[in-house]
């Protein structure tokens, strides 16, 4: 009887290690997921759209010892599958795998910045622009405590734009001159350009906004990129009773 106790315990013995290996397995797949993910994020500024792989990586961390030992990754997950049902036009779906990332309270402020950001374009998008300019202030704080000038300078665009649509004038303009200062690149220095241009636009001073709209064409940008500046060229043109030019 003993024997078979002794037996009966080194096969329990022996499934609990088994399990345990492969939870570690389960736990290394999962981190490596969320790294590879980060890792094309931080080198090209895009990320894995693979999002049955970012599921599973969810599936293995979210759970009490997930919580305790790997916080940061599960947080990074949930904004990585946000990012891929945004790319898939499932909005709703986005901003509630970004809530989720925001309610682990990653500590990277990078990722802090990326959330509010990405929760104020929702905003906008749906011309809620209070909100918007108040996802997108959170963000430019973190991305300025993060250090990143990047997406500092492309998110100080992003509340000019929203005081824009709310008709406040000064506060866009002070902001559009401090990102003026940033040496980016092209791309960066074309949207720039283009919300300068919106800015005058949106104050009904069409040559000025005429002089930084037509302007976007020195840029290499794609011609998709450049639709929003001849959409206001075209409107001007019209309200100038210039019809043949627009």
């Amino acid at each position: 009887m003993l024997s078979r106790w002794r037996h009966i315990g080194k096969m329990l013995l022996v499934a609990l290690l088994v399990m345990s290996c492969t939870s570690c397995a389960r736990w290394r797949e999962a981190k490596a997921l969320v790294a590879e993910a980060e890792s094309l994020l931080e080198e090209e500024k895009r990320i894995t759209r693979d999002t049955a792989a970012l599921n599973f990586a969810i599936e293995t961390l979210n759970g009490p010892l997930g919580y305790l030992f790997a916080k940061q990754e599960l947080a990074k997950a949930y904004y990585f599958m946000g990012r891929n049902f945004y790319y898939l036009n499932d909005f709703a779906k986005a901003a509630d795998y970004y809530i989720l990332c925001d309610r682990l309270n990653p500590t990277d402020p990078l990722y802090k910045g990326r959330i509010n950001s990405c929760m104020g374009y929702l905003c906008k998008q749906d011309s809620c622009f209070e909100e918007a300019l108040e996802f997108y202030e959170r963000s430019s704080y973190a991305f300025k405590e993060a250090g990143d000038e990047w997406y500092y300078a492309h998110n100080l665009l992003n509340v000019a734009e929203c005081h824009i649509s709310l008709h406040k004038y000064y506060e866009a303009d002070s902001l559009l001159t401090i990102a003026e200062a940033f040496d980016i690149d092209s791309a960066y220095y074309a949207r720039m350009v283009e919300t300068r241009g919106l800015y005058f636009f949106e104050r009904q001073e069409y040559d000025s906004a005429l002089t930084y709209l037509l302007s976007i064409e020195n840029y290499p940008r794609p011609i998709e990129a450049k639709c929003y500046s001849y959409m206001m060229i075209m409107q001007i043109y019209v309200r100038q009773n210039n019809y043949d030019v627009a």
